[in-house]
C-alpha cells in the first residue's frame, strides 16, 4: 500500500478527487484521508446512514473517504478488515496528523498552495514544527506564477527542515478551471473534459509520481483524456 501526502492551506479536495479518479481507472483502489481541521470533504460526502460519530469512512463517486480519523490504525479498525486499498492521499493541513499519519517518512509528499498570504503562512506554519528533514513537491495555484513571488514563497522556509524537489507543479489558476470544479460538484461527477490543457497536464505529471515506473505517462494521458 503506497501512502502519499498533500500538505497545505490550500483547498486540496477536488484535485485529490480528480487525482483518485485516474488512478481508480487503472484498477487502483484508492482511499483519501481528510486529516485537515477544515474538515472539508464533510461537506460533499454523505454520511453513512447509520454513523453516530464524526469519524467514518464514506463513498464518494466510488472513491472512499475517510474523515475524522488521527491515524491509519483507526481507520483499519473501524472498517474492520484492515486497509485494503492500493494508494491513500492524505490530506493534512496540520502539524498533529502530519506526524499521526507519519507523513515525513513518506517517500512522496506534495506541499499545495497559492500565492495568497494566509495560504502560505498557514500551510507554511506546519513546519516550523518537524523534527526531521522533508523532502516535498511544490504544487502552485495561480493566475499569475512569478519568480518574485516563488522568490518569497522560498524565503517563508527558510531555516525549515523543508527542501523542495527539483520538480515545480503549477497550476495556472484560470476561470475555465473553476467554473469546471463548480460544475463538477453540482453534477456530482468526476470528469476532466472541461479542464483547460494546462490542468490536465499538471495533474497528468503528478499522478505519473505517484504511479512511478507502474504507469505510463502514455497511458496515464489515454485515461485523462478519455475522462
Amino acid at each position: 500500500m503506497e501512502q502519499v501526502g498533500f500538505i497545505g492551506a490550500y483547498d486540496k479536495k477536488d484535485l485529490l478527487i480528480n487525482i483518485a479518479k485516474i488512478l481508480s481507472n487503472f484498477n487502483k483502489k484508492v482511499l483519501i484521508v481528510d486529516a485537515t481541521t477544515t474538515q472539508r470533504f464533510r461537506y460533499i460526502v454523505p454520511r453513512i446512514s447509520n454513523a453516530t460519530s464524526n469519524t467514518y469512512v464514506s463513498d464518494y463517486l466510488g472513491i472512499d473517504v475517510a474523515l475524522g480519523f488521527m491515524n491509519l490504525n483507526f481507520i483499519a479498525q473501524y472498517l474492520g478488515q484492515g486497509l485494503n486499498y492500493d494508494i491513500v492521499l492524505i490530506d493534512t493541513d496540520n502539524i498533529q496528523t502530519l506526524n499521526s499519519y507519519m507523513l515525513p517518512s513518506l517517500q512522496k509528499n506534495f506541499f499545495v498552495t497559492s500565492y495568497d498570504e494566509y495560504e502560505l503562512q498557514r500551510g507554511l506554519e506546519i513546519f516550523k514544527f518537524l523534527q526531521n528533514p522533508m523532502e516535498i513537491y511544490k504544487v502552485i495555484y495561480s493566475a499569475n506564477i512569478t519568480n518574485k513571488a516563488d522568490e518569497y514563497l522560498n524565503h517563508l522556509i527558510e531555516g525549515s527542515k523543508v527542501t523542495w524537489k527539483s520538480e515545480q507543479i503549477d497550476f495556472v489558476d484560470t476561470i475555465n478551471d473553476r467554473k469546471a470544479i463548480l460544475e463538477n460538484q453540482i453534477s456530482k461527477e468526476i470528469t476532466l473534459k472541461r479542464f483547460s490543457q494546462t490542468y490536465k497536464d499538471s495533474l497528468e505529471y503528478i499522478v505519473s509520481i505517484i504511479g512511478g515506473e507502474y504507469l505510463s505517462q502514455a497511458d496515464i494521458k489515454r485515461i485523462i483524456k478519455k475522462m
